[in-house]
C-alpha cells in the first residue's frame, strides 16, 4: 500500500495505544505486584483446602464430578430399600432370620 502522512499518523496512534497498554501491564508485574496480588487473593478467596464443615460439603456437592456418583448412590439406595421393605413379614419365615434375629427365637435357637 501507499505510505501517506495519514497512514503514518494512524500507525503512530496505534503504537502509542500499545505502549500505554504495555505500561499498565508492566505495572501489574514484578515481585512487588505479585505480592500485592497474592495478598488480595488470600484476603477474599477461599480454596477447598481452607474450607471446613458445611462450606466444604456444599462446595463438593456442587462439583460436576459428584453428580454421576450421587445418581448411582440414589438408585442403589432406592433399590436396596425397596427390596428390604418388600420382604417385610416374609422375613420371619426364613430359617436364618428366625434363628438369630426374631424376638421369639425358634426352639433350639440362641
Amino acid at each position: 500500500g501507499e505510505f501517506s502522512q495519514a497512514r503514518a499518523n494512524e500507525l503512530f496512534e496505534q503504537h502509542k495505544k500499545f505502549l500505554e497498554w504495555r505500561k499498565t501491564e508492566w505495572a501489574t508485574r514484578g515481585p512487588e505486584a505479585l505480592a500485592k496480588r497474592q495478598a488480595a487473593r488470600a484476603a477474599n478467596h477461599k480454596t477447598w483446602r481452607q474450607m471446613k464443615g458445611m462450606d466444604l460439603f456444599r462446595h463438593e456437592i456442587g462439583a460436576p464430578g459428584t453428580k454421576p456418583f450421587a445418581i448411582g448412590v440414589g438408585v442403589m439406595s432406592v433399590l436396596y430399600l425397596s427390596v428390604f421393605f418388600s420382604q417385610g413379614e416374609g422375613r420371619k419365615n426364613y430359617e436364618y432370620w428366625s434363628k438369630y434375629h426374631a424376638k421369639t427365637a425358634a426352639p433350639g435357637g440362641h
